[in-house]
């Protein structure tokens, strides 16, 4: 009888065990929650960034045809897992595919910047045409997320103006030098236009920082780069309205785990029309 019941309860165990595993992957798989009937489904995203969207093994190394990009992330004081980043969340609730991630520690939409940063080459800013045409190494993107600027405003790059009535209406497909960030950051959208006519482009602003730009810093250049994409017709997100905080970037300047999740909470709300 004793030896009955021990076998009984071997096998109570193993289910209960069984039992608690599947709900553990259960668990693990609702966390990210597929959109319903996602418009997005089998699409191709594409990102072009700075350090803020980076994860090793997911940004260009150097293979003769792209320089070699700088990861910050993964990190053990931010994010370890790639399904954290703010850009893999949304491509996988939106049932997309991963084009390029063109993003790179450190750099800059302009490249009119001097020191080590200059070293890196011309190829180096986001307006470059490589990182732009690298877009689409991996097929057509149907989605360009443009999350630049951060670093433009920490290295004090000179903002300059933007005048519609005297912007550009042919796309720029010669400079590789760029002497102010309002240029650089017109002829990036005017690029991205021209490369990829039929992409939904959203161009996603910086937010605030603790330590590497003032808030009257930020709104001076953030106002300049609206102004940039509404007379492009270049739809864009203003991350200081997403609720990030200095609670969520332990560095004061790059996102954690749960910073992303606000990122990707307001793109995809960006890209299903959903108003706050």
């Amino acid at each position: 009888m004793n030896t009955v019941l021990k076998r009984v309860t071997v096998i109570m165990l193993i289910v209960v065990l069984a039992l608690c595993t599947c709900s553990m992957m259960s668990f693990g798989a609702d966390k990210v929650k597929v959109v319903e009937n996602s418009p997005y489904q089998g699409k191709t995203i594409s990102i072009l960034g700075d350090s803020i969207s980076t994860f090793a093994g997911y940004i260009p190394e150097d293979d003769g045809m792209n320089l070699a990009h700088r990861a910050k992330y993964p990190n053990t004081e931010l994010l370890k897992n790639v399904n954290q980043t703010w850009w893999m969340q949304l491509i996988l609730q939106l049932d997309a595919t991963l084009g390029v991630n063109d993003s790179w520690a450190g750099s800059t939409v302009s490249n009119a910047i001097d020191g080590n940063m200059a070293d890196w080459g011309e190829d180096a800013a986001m307006a470059s045409l490589t990182r732009i045409q690298n877009l689409g190494s991996n097929g057509t993107p149907d989605v360009i997320l443009f999350y630049g600027g951060t670093n433009d405003i920490g290295l004090d790059v000179v903002r300059g103006s933007f005048h519609p009535a005297r912007a550009n209406f042919e796309v720029d497909l010669e400079s590789t030098k760029w002497t102010t960030f309002a240029d650089a950051y017109a002829d990036t959208l005017m690029r991205l236009q021209y490369f990829y006519p039929n992409a939904e482009i959203i161009a996603m602003l910086p937010t605030f920082t603790e330590v590497y730009y003032s808030d009257w810093e930020l709104e001076f250049y953030n106002s300049l780069m609206m102004d940039i994409c509404n007379h492009y017709g270049v739809r864009f997100i203003d991350l200081r309205d997403v609720g990030l905080t200095c609670n969520y970037m332990p560095d004061g300047i790059h996102p954690n785990a749960e910073g992303m999740d606000l990122i990707t909470q307001a793109v995809q709300d960006v890209l299903l029309g959903i108003t706050p």
